[in-house]
């Protein structure tokens, strides 16, 4: 039904592009969604919620069908008020709660009672009856009647290959500990050095064991030839040993 309505405030209508001023008169025809202004007609379908929120308010005071929902309520409320209504209906088709049986019934220990116990589950009793447990001791009489010992040359020849057969130890008295790793007078089982070539001698030098370097050293008396050895010499000891035998022939 036409008729006349005035806006209460500035808002924009998107679907013709224009805004409506506070104070401005209008008329609306809801059943065929015209708006008229200024004798200009709009096809307008969405203004009954600008009309529901009271931005345009009817001049006569009667506002039409706005589907559900009072005059001055605003998206917001109306989707909440419908999510309330929406639970409302879900709870009237809820099915009632089981009713909580809280009835005390009677207890049975199956240890203390086995007959009621039996009795209450329907079932014959066990006709075993329990009893403690009563450890016993019984005294150990094991006794060993002999070792026996089995030789088996196959099993003795194949450890002798793999390097695997017991060997008698020593004892520790008859370790010889020597402190002075360089005492040429100490050792005796390394053979004198008998090479008397010097270029020999160094090339050799560092693959020398130690009571060679010493030999070496004692029997040298070439100066230029005992500092061409402290210079292939890492070890501390040798080097002293060259100093001291370099000093002798000054």
């Amino acid at each position: 039904m036409k008729k006349a309505y005035v806006a209460k405030k500035n808002f924009w209508i998107g679907e013709i592009n224009k805004e409506l001023k506070a104070g401005t008169e209008v008329q609306f025809d809801d059943d065929k969604n015209l708006l008229f202004i200024d004798e200009l007609s709009f096809t307008v379908k969405n203004l009954l919620p600008a009309i529901k929120v009271e931005w345009l308010v009817p001049v006569d005071g009667k506002y039409p069908d706005l589907g559900g929902g009072p005059v001055g309520e605003t998206q917001a409320q109306e989707s909440d008020r419908k999510r309330k209504e929406r639970f409302a209906a879900m709870d009237k088709d809820r099915k009632p709660d089981l009713i909580k049986d809280e009835r005390v019934v009677g207890h049975v220990d199956e240890e203390k009672d086995p007959m009621a116990f039996a009795s209450a589950l329907g079932i014959e009793p066990n006709p075993v009856k329990k009893g403690k447990f009563m450890p016993v001791v019984v005294e150990d009489d094991t006794k060993v009647v002999k070792v026996l010992n089995i030789v088996d040359k196959g099993v003795d020849d194949l450890k002798k290959a793999l390097n695997q057969v017991a060997k008698d130890k020593k004892d520790p008295k008859t370790f010889a500990v020597f402190t002075d790793h360089y005492d040429a007078e100490a050792v005796e089982l390394v053979g004198k050095y008998t090479d008397g070539s010097r270029e020999n001698t160094l090339k050799e030098w560092s693959n020398l064991h130690w009571t060679k370097k010493a030999d070496v050293i004692k029997e040298s008396t070439n100066k230029e030839f005992l500092n061409k050895l402290r210079g292939l010499e890492s070890s501390e000891k040798i080097i002293e040993r060259i100093k001291s035998k370099i000093l002798t022939l000054n």
